[in-house]
């Protein structure tokens, strides 16, 4: 339920009414227009022990939170984040983890000085990244409640003074080049939905994930593999200064299976396959997880008797799965962060590099018959549910459908309440980290071609591009690998790189030969130099288009965000592959569990 903030006119009353009748009928004419919801609104706000909390703790000190000779905040907000997750993994045939947990955070936007120049953007050492939220009591007692958010707000206070006189005393002695606002306004907006329990089924789940383990036995070359299933809900509530507010709940569960095994080199391939889906949508069917854990197995068996390569170049084609993992390591990853952190430290800096596509606004970054939407309140696609799905972002602004790219132009960006240099609005889209602090990202993401080719074109396109080239095969990328499940079962470090590639290594990839279309696995290759130059190289994209649901990391800050990519095939014309496969000993005894 959603609404914003209106002007109301009444007419005059009759210069003969009394002052006591003119007020009588103005009061009885303002109900009578108010919205049923606005009337239930400000009920649930009464009923709500959080809400009042957060409501009065915020007019209290918006009132007096001052030290004297100091500045008092221009801008305050408080967001409460409630969560409730079970956990159930498995690994092998036996049930290795089954827990509970519940928490409530509170996350305080508080701003002195002005929009111009605030606290915020400034980091001085890495207590000012990794804040972890404040924590609250559990129960809905209003006057805990109060005790914690005046506690926490006073210690904010303190702390955001602190960062202003330490910004204006770097600024001073580093000027900078061009200055820009640290806060925009915002139009209020008030949205509340209901709370969401987590009443996700663990006797079920549990039954899902111990067939998916079992279906695993049967493929006797596997080194090792876990079944993992969370259940979660999220409630949040939010107010601020400006009169904005919203309550809003999500459940979902997630089922991620992996399973890794070596091929005779001694190099290490870890497979994985990942549902993410609302609590209310049920698990996969019994028959589709056996047949994934087989498919998984039989991938994996597959790519470890494929041909070891030492470097690629030439055309690639990216599909299924891989097509959305290009897409949001390419293209969603680099659109955040929008603008350069102040930092005192070099390695801040590093640690949070500006979105190589950010800077980019106004100019071509794809191919002409390219462009792509971000709708937030889009449910479902093609008869699928969609986790990016958000009427209100985490401040406290209406989220809105955005074109980011118009016929390879890229011409917006997701914003919050930063501006940036050609865009000084939000356009509701700043998604909160785990740390207390929010920054812009896409919810779901729509790749479109005013071109789009069926699969045998595709196909054809890339075996046209090897002999326009002059090679005797492109390649097939199917998956590309996954950080969460590959670091699983690594037993040697990872190799340290000054300047990591944007885009994962592949995991299934085949070659397809120009003269006559066969397909053989290969493996032992990474992505070699690959800039956002590389969206600009795609020759063609397919009809093919499918939804996937996602977890996107947040660069600089840790953490995942939910999202939807749908994206069909894409044909880049050239990427260059270099060595790149993880080779590890190989064990000395076959695995007990296949004797």
């Amino acid at each position: 339920m959603t609404w914003n903030r209106a002007e109301r006119r009444t007419e005059g009353c009759n210069v003969k009414a009394t002052a006591a009748v003119c007020l009588s009928l103005l009061i009885l004419m303002l109900v009578v227009l108010m919205p049923v919801s606005t009337v239930r609104a400000a009920d649930t706000l009464q009923d709500d022990a959080v809400f009042r909390a957060m409501q009065d703790e915020l007019d209290r000190s918006g009132k007096g939170l001052a030290i004297p000779g100091m500045n008092p905040p221009y801008f305050l907000s408080y967001r409460v984040r409630e969560h409730r997750d079970a956990t159930l993994e498995s690994r092998y045939t036996a049930l290795t983890d089954s827990s509970t947990s519940r928490s409530r955070g509170l996350m305080i936007g508080l701003r002195v000085g002005d929009p111009g120049l605030d606290n915020t953007n400034f980091y001085q050492d890495w207590r000012n990244i990794w804040v972890s939220p404040g924590g609250l009591v559990d129960e809905n007692n209003y006057d805990a409640l109060r005790h914690e958010i005046w506690y926490q707000t006073d210690a904010m206070y303190k702390s955001a003074l602190e960062s202003l006189a330490g910004k204006k005393a770097y600024l001073q002695a580093n000027p900078p080049k061009k200055v820009l606002a640290d806060f925009t306004p915002a139009e209020p907006f008030v949205s509340l939905g209901p709370t969401v329990p987590l009443t996700a089924d663990r006797q079920e789940a549990s039954r899902c994930v111990r067939l998916a383990a079992s279906a695993f036995r049967k493929s006797s070359d596997l080194q090792d593999w876990r079944v993992t299933w969370s259940g979660h809900s999220t409630n949040q509530w939010y107010v601020n200064s400006e009169g904005s507010r919203h309550r809003k709940g999500m459940a979902g569960q997630a089922l991620d299976m992996s399973a890794t095994l070596q091929a005779g080199d001694g190099q290490r391939l870890t497979g994985f396959v990942s549902y993410l889906l609302h609590q209310d949508d049920g698990l996969p069917a019994a028959a589709t997880l056996t047949e994934d854990a087989r498919r998984l197995a039989a991938d994996l068996r597959e790519m470890a008797f494929g041909s070891l390569l030492d470097e690629y170049i030439g055309p690639v084609l990216f599909t299924e799965v891989a097509s959305a993992q290009f897409i949001a390591q390419l293209f969603a990853a680099q659109l955040t962060l929008v603008r350069k952190p102040l930092t005192t430290e070099e390695w801040m800096n590093q640690r949070m590099p500006v979105g190589k596509l950010a800077g980019k606004l106004k100019r071509r970054v794809l191919p002409s018959f390219v462009s792509i939407q971000d709708q937030p309140k889009l449910e479902t696609w093609g008869g699928r549910r969609l986790v990016g799905t958000a009427v209100v972002d985490d401040e406290g602004v209406e989220s809105r459908d955005i074109t980011l790219v118009e016929n390879g132009r890229l011409i917006n960006l997701p914003m919050g309440r930063q501006p940036v240099e050609g865009l000084e609005r939000s356009n509701g889209h700043a998604r909160s980290t785990a740390q207390q602090m929010t920054v812009p990202g896409i919810t779901n993401l729509l790749v479109t071609s005013s071109d789009p080719r069926p699969w045998e074109k595709m196909l054809r396109g890339l075996r046209d591009l090897c002999r326009e080239q002059g090679i005797e095969y492109g390649l097939l990328v199917r998956k590309l690998e996954d950080p969460r499940f590959s670091d699983l079962y690594r037993t040697t470090e990872r190799a340290e790189e000054s300047q990591p590639e944007l885009l994962a290594p592949p995991l299934l990839v085949y070659r397809v030969y120009a003269e006559d279309g066969r397909v053989e696995p290969v493996r032992g290759l990474g992505f070699d130099a690959v800039s956002v130059r590389s969206l600009r190289d795609i020759t063609a994209l397919g009809a093919d288009a499918q939804v996937y649901n996602l977890l996107q990391p947040v660069p600089g800050f840790g953490g995942y965000q939910q999202v939807s990519i749908i994206t069909p095939s894409i044909l880049v014309e050239e990427m260059e592959l270099k060595s790149a496969g993880v080779h590890e000993p190989l064990t000395v005894e076959k695995n007990p569990i296949f004797d």
